[in-house]
């Protein structure tokens, strides 16, 4: 009989409930330390517990490793079963009761991009301040390839995020579209009258290979069908440190149109354009997984963020980003036409 098979045969009346908490906690972090903050104890209290839980099952659970501990062959072939039976405890305990944003302490993580972060979550922030302090946030970004089973498996409640294909057993709903403008150093000489096709082919650009998006492969896909090969000179892991490259440098870049929110009151020295190239729009949608769709606090979640996203002046904000940019770019023609015609009377 199997150690699995062997679990039957134990009188799992006394069992706590918060040994298979910390044991689920552990399987899902790697690293004891992370699993006690998550339950809100002590390192010395959840090693405690599973010390316990390693006497009541005969294993020893998780193995020491550099990084933190790894699972056993036996915690392995366990955990479907605690997850499945935590997640039946945890629905049925929800289910049964209303959410109460202003007295129902809830920390929510969100998967999103690094421009998630500066376009949506000061907005998400500023909206939720009104509920007091019950109300937390956890932000993070994970590779796209990554993002389903994060949500599967618990790590994280939501997503926000472009993905065009997603498995059976998610959710999603659209939040915006965003297309594509093109960034340069706004006092480039070159640049006053905006950034032409064959600007775009000359000059080089920097790109952000950002791993908790679709956007670089989507780009390269494009450009590639249209026959454009961009001279890229610098390659960067997200989007954050762009502004400051092109503003310094006569690097080009191509980002999403979303991003000009970000940076109304960004960098002094960068600015939009329109892009020379008609690239296709994308959907942002928020994403979640099966398992948190009846969740009382998730269903309010996901109505309050969606309320906030469509009260975000995008259009307002990017435009006040090209249209300083534009009235840059006549001025700075206008001089240059006045530079010319007293040249031409000296």
């Amino acid at each position: 009989m199997s150690k699995i098979n062997d679990i039957a045969a134990l009188n799992i009346r006394g069992l706590d409930l918060n040994l298979l908490r910390v044991f689920d906690a552990v399987m899902r972090m790697g690293n004891v330390s992370r699993a006690a903050e998550e339950l809100g104890v002590t390192q010395s209290s959840a090693s405690g517990q599973l010390g316990k839980l390693r006497d009541t099952l005969g294993d020893p659970l998780f193995v020491r490793e550099s990084h933190g501990v790894a699972p056993t062959p036996f915690s392995e072939s366990l955990y479907p079963y605690i997850r499945d039976a935590l997640d039946t405890i945890e629905r049925g305990l929800k289910d049964v009761r209303e959410f109460d944003p202003y007295t129902d302490k809830r920390t929510f993580t969100i998967i999103m991009t690094d421009i998630g972060e500066t376009t949506i979550l000061p907005s998400i922030i500023r909206a939720f301040s009104r509920f007091g302090p019950s109300i937390s946030f956890r932000a993070i970004n994970l590779p796209t390839h990554e993002t389903p089973d994060a949500l599967k498996s618990g790590l994280a409640e939501l997503a926000i995020a472009y993905m065009p294909y997603l498995d059976v057993g998610f959710f999603q709903r659209k939040l915006f579209s965003t297309d594509y403008i093109c960034l340069a150093r706004k006092d480039h000489p070159e640049r006053a009258e905006g950034v032409s096709m064959a600007a775009f082919k000359g000059a080089g650009h920097v790109v952000a290979e950002a791993r908790g998006t679709g956007h670089f492969y989507l780009l390269e896909q494009n450009f590639e069908a249209l026959g454009i090969e961009r001279k890229i000179k610098v390659r960067v892991p997200n989007f954050m440190s762009i502004p400051h490259i092109v503003s310094n440098t006569d690097l080009l870049a191509t980002v999403p149109r979303a991003f000009g929110v970000a940076l109304k009151d960004g960098p002094a020295g960068v600015r939009g354009y329109e892009h020379p190239i008609k690239l296709p729009s994308i959907e942002v949608k928020m994403l979640w997984h099966e398992r948190f769709h009846k969740d009382p606090a998730h269903r309010w979640l996901r109505e309050q963020i969606f309320s906030i996203v469509q009260d975000i002046q995008w259009e307002e904000g990017v435009e006040k980003f090209m249209r300083a940019d534009k009235n840059n770019q006549v001025r700075r023609h206008r001089l240059k036409n006045a530079a010319r015609e007293r040249d031409k009377r000296t």
